[in-house]
Protein backbone atom coordinates (compact mmCIF):
# COMPACT_ATOMS: atom_id res chain seq x y z
CA UNK A 1 0.00 0.00 0.00
CA UNK A 2 1.20 3.26 -0.61
CA UNK A 3 0.38 5.26 2.35
CA UNK A 4 2.97 8.05 2.83
CA UNK A 5 1.54 9.84 5.91
CA UNK A 6 1.24 6.47 7.81
CA UNK A 7 4.38 5.25 10.29
CA UNK A 8 3.30 1.70 10.10
CA UNK A 9 2.05 -0.81 8.02
CA UNK A 10 -0.72 -1.07 10.93
CA UNK A 11 -1.78 2.13 10.49
CA UNK A 12 -2.30 2.06 7.03
CA UNK A 13 -4.27 -1.43 7.31
CA UNK A 14 -6.31 0.81 9.43
CA UNK A 15 -7.40 3.74 7.46
CA UNK A 16 -7.68 1.12 4.20
CA UNK A 17 -10.76 0.72 3.57
CA UNK A 18 -12.44 -3.10 4.32
CA UNK A 19 -12.73 -5.81 1.81
CA UNK A 20 -16.32 -6.12 0.69
CA UNK A 21 -17.76 -9.27 1.67
CA UNK A 22 -19.88 -11.16 -0.59
CA UNK A 23 -22.98 -12.17 1.46
CA UNK A 24 -25.88 -14.84 0.71
CA UNK A 25 -28.07 -11.95 -0.17
CA UNK A 26 -25.37 -10.71 -3.55
CA UNK A 27 -25.57 -14.43 -4.19
CA UNK A 28 -29.47 -14.15 -4.43
CA UNK A 29 -29.43 -11.04 -6.52
CA UNK A 30 -26.52 -12.72 -9.10
CA UNK A 31 -28.74 -15.83 -9.22
CA UNK A 32 -31.79 -14.27 -9.86
CA UNK A 33 -29.88 -11.41 -12.83
CA UNK A 34 -28.07 -15.16 -14.42
CA UNK A 35 -31.15 -16.46 -14.63
CA UNK A 36 -33.42 -13.50 -15.70
CA UNK A 37 -30.32 -13.17 -18.46
CA UNK A 38 -31.17 -16.41 -19.27
CA UNK A 39 -35.01 -16.86 -19.63
CA UNK A 40 -33.95 -13.37 -22.03
CA UNK A 41 -31.54 -15.41 -24.39
CA UNK A 42 -33.76 -18.35 -24.72
CA UNK A 43 -37.07 -16.26 -25.67
CA UNK A 44 -34.57 -14.00 -28.47
CA UNK A 45 -33.52 -17.33 -30.03
CA UNK A 46 -36.87 -18.64 -30.05
CA UNK A 47 -38.36 -15.32 -31.35
CA UNK A 48 -35.73 -15.55 -34.10
CA UNK A 49 -36.58 -19.01 -34.87
CA UNK A 50 -40.47 -18.43 -35.19
CA UNK A 51 -40.10 -15.54 -37.76
CA UNK A 52 -37.51 -17.80 -39.45
CA UNK A 53 -40.88 -20.63 -39.67
CA UNK A 54 -43.41 -18.22 -40.00
CA UNK A 55 -42.62 -15.14 -42.11
CA UNK A 56 -46.30 -14.60 -42.87
CA UNK A 57 -47.32 -14.42 -38.99
CA UNK A 58 -44.39 -11.62 -38.88
CA UNK A 59 -46.29 -9.48 -41.42
CA UNK A 60 -49.56 -10.06 -40.18
CA UNK A 61 -47.98 -8.67 -36.25
CA UNK A 62 -46.65 -5.57 -38.47
CA UNK A 63 -49.94 -5.02 -40.09
CA UNK A 64 -51.98 -5.30 -36.99
CA UNK A 65 -49.65 -2.81 -34.70
CA UNK A 66 -49.59 -0.55 -37.90
CA UNK A 67 -53.74 -0.43 -38.00
CA UNK A 68 -53.67 -0.17 -33.91
CA UNK A 69 -51.80 3.22 -34.02
CA UNK A 70 -54.22 4.27 -36.69
CA UNK A 71 -57.16 3.63 -34.82
CA UNK A 72 -55.66 5.39 -31.73
CA UNK A 73 -54.41 8.57 -33.52
CA UNK A 74 -58.50 8.77 -34.57
CA UNK A 75 -59.76 8.08 -31.19
CA UNK A 76 -57.29 11.04 -30.08
CA UNK A 77 -58.27 13.48 -32.91
CA UNK A 78 -62.17 12.63 -32.20
CA UNK A 79 -61.40 13.13 -28.04
CA UNK A 80 -59.46 16.37 -29.01
CA UNK A 81 -62.93 18.14 -31.31
CA UNK A 82 -65.04 16.46 -28.25
CA UNK A 83 -62.98 18.39 -26.14
CA UNK A 84 -62.70 21.56 -27.83
CA UNK A 85 -66.64 21.53 -28.50
CA UNK A 86 -66.96 20.82 -24.68
CA UNK A 87 -64.56 24.13 -24.18
CA UNK A 88 -66.72 25.87 -26.32
CA UNK A 89 -69.99 25.23 -25.24
CA UNK A 90 -68.89 26.27 -21.36
CA UNK A 91 -67.34 29.56 -22.18
CA UNK A 92 -70.80 29.99 -24.39
CA UNK A 93 -72.51 29.30 -20.89
CA UNK A 94 -70.65 31.23 -18.74
CA UNK A 95 -70.84 34.09 -21.36
CA UNK A 96 -74.40 34.08 -21.18
CA UNK A 97 -74.44 33.53 -17.44
CA UNK A 98 -72.48 37.17 -16.95
CA UNK A 99 -75.36 38.90 -19.43
CA UNK A 100 -78.38 37.94 -17.25
CA UNK A 101 -80.74 39.99 -18.04
CA UNK A 102 -79.53 40.76 -21.69
CA UNK A 103 -79.06 36.88 -22.11
CA UNK A 104 -81.39 35.19 -25.24
CA UNK A 105 -81.62 31.81 -23.10
CA UNK A 106 -84.63 31.13 -21.18
CA UNK A 107 -83.77 29.87 -17.33
CA UNK A 108 -85.22 25.95 -18.48
CA UNK A 109 -82.81 26.15 -21.03
CA UNK A 110 -80.53 22.92 -21.81
CA UNK A 111 -77.29 24.92 -22.44
CA UNK A 112 -77.46 26.39 -18.98
CA UNK A 113 -76.49 22.92 -18.02
CA UNK A 114 -73.51 22.90 -19.99
CA UNK A 115 -72.00 26.33 -17.87
CA UNK A 116 -71.60 23.49 -14.68
CA UNK A 117 -69.52 21.17 -16.96
CA UNK A 118 -66.44 20.68 -15.13
CA UNK A 119 -63.36 20.11 -17.40
CA UNK A 120 -62.12 17.16 -15.15
CA UNK A 121 -61.52 14.11 -16.75
CA UNK A 122 -63.81 11.19 -15.62
CA UNK A 123 -62.78 8.64 -13.60
CA UNK A 124 -60.52 5.61 -14.43
CA UNK A 125 -61.55 2.14 -13.65
CA UNK A 126 -58.81 2.15 -10.95
CA UNK A 127 -59.97 4.75 -9.10
CA UNK A 128 -63.66 3.10 -9.08
CA UNK A 129 -62.54 -0.29 -7.67
CA UNK A 130 -60.27 1.27 -5.33
CA UNK A 131 -63.53 3.65 -3.60
CA UNK A 132 -65.48 -0.04 -4.03
CA UNK A 133 -62.61 -1.70 -1.89
CA UNK A 134 -63.42 0.82 0.87
CA UNK A 135 -67.10 0.39 1.25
Amino acid sequence: MNFFEMMTMEWAQNDAPRPRVVTDEDRRRKQRRKSRLSIAEKDEHAMVEWRRQFPHDVLHERQFFAQSRMEKAERRAEQAVYGEDRRTRKQAAIFQMELKEASTWSSDDEHWADAFITQEEPETRASKSDDDDDK
